[in-house]
């Protein structure tokens, strides 16, 4: 994989009319001194697929077992990140998600908190600007 570029996937996940958000520990964004809300989200394995990633990565960082609605992305994050002191473009693929079994796991040891929260209560949560503009993408507000 190229040093400068880095891909993610993960989900949008819908449940019971609420979205599914995490919050991520303190440092484990190299851009983020403190701890930071978004959505599920992980690195490509080698070899992964990037809707196979999305669903290994919202299983593991949230405990809910899901599957995608749609093989195609519903929104995709472009951002730079500093990975061993260098910048690299970051590119994350999310897809629209549904609950098979929600809770059946518990949350990855990187995940902070995670929040099942209607529209209004995820826009004042998420952290970044990109993140709230996927939101209001996705839900066509």
């Amino acid at each position: 994989m190229n040093s400068g570029v880095d891909f993610a996937a993960g989900g949008i996940v819908l449940f019971e009319e609420k979205i599914l958000l995490v919050k991520n520990k303190k440092g484990d964004s190299s851009n983020d001194a403190e701890s930071w809300w978004g959505y599920p989200k992980g690195h490509l394995e080698e070899g992964e697929k990037p809707s196979e990633a999305a669903v290994r990565e919202v299983f593991e960082e949230t405990g809910f077992e899901v599957k995608i609605a749609n093989n195609k992305p519903i929104a995709e994050s472009r951002y730079k990140v500093e990975r061993n002191g260098e910048a690299a473009q970051k590119t994350v693929w999310f897809y629209e998600m549904e609950v098979v079994e929600a809770f059946k796991n518990e949350p990855d040891e990187e995940i902070e908190e995670i929040a099942l929260v209607g529209f209004d209560n995820a826009l004042s949560l998420l952290t970044h600007d990109e993140d709230r503009k996927i939101l209001k993408y996705v839900f066509n507000r």
